[in-house]
């Protein structure tokens, strides 16, 4: 009877811990998708403060140091939006695989698309500070 109620247990906890990382896995999905849904919306803004910045690095009376620095920033922001469309169409978001690799792939994807967020926030903030 000790042994039949241990044995309960032990598929009890087991279950228990299945659940718990398959709930883990859900979680860390939708914290990728949390990151990337902030700030997808922000791609229309980048694209337009780097065409106002193009713009202005063509006016007539800038200096050579200025446009330069407006067109290296618009670059910045380019390369910020570029980082997200590759993230995209890299990210598969059917991924399959062990526990270990689903993890491991998802853990890579949050890392990922927080850099791209990383990129694309301060692109966008230092594009917007030299348009004022």
């Amino acid at each position: 009877m000790k042994n039949l109620a241990i044995l309960f247990l032990s598929l009890f906890f087991a279950c228990g811990t299945a659940k718990e990382t398959k709930e883990e896995k859900v979680n860390l999905k939708d914290q990728v998708m949390a990151v990337h849904d902030e700030v997808m919306p922000k791609m229309g803004e980048l694209r337009s403060v780097q065409k106002q910045l193009v713009m202005k690095a063509g006016e007539e009376g800038l200096d050579s140091l200025t446009q330069m620095e407006l067109t290296q920033i618009a670059d910045k922001i380019n390369e910020a939006n570029e980082s997200m469309m590759v993230w995209m169409r890299n990210f598969n978001p059917q991924f399959e695989g062990s526990e270990e690799a689903m993890d491991a792939y998802l853990k890579d994807q949050l890392k990922s698309i927080e850099l791209v967020k990383t990129d694309m926030m301060g692109a966008l903030a230092e594009g917007q500070e030299a348009l004022k």
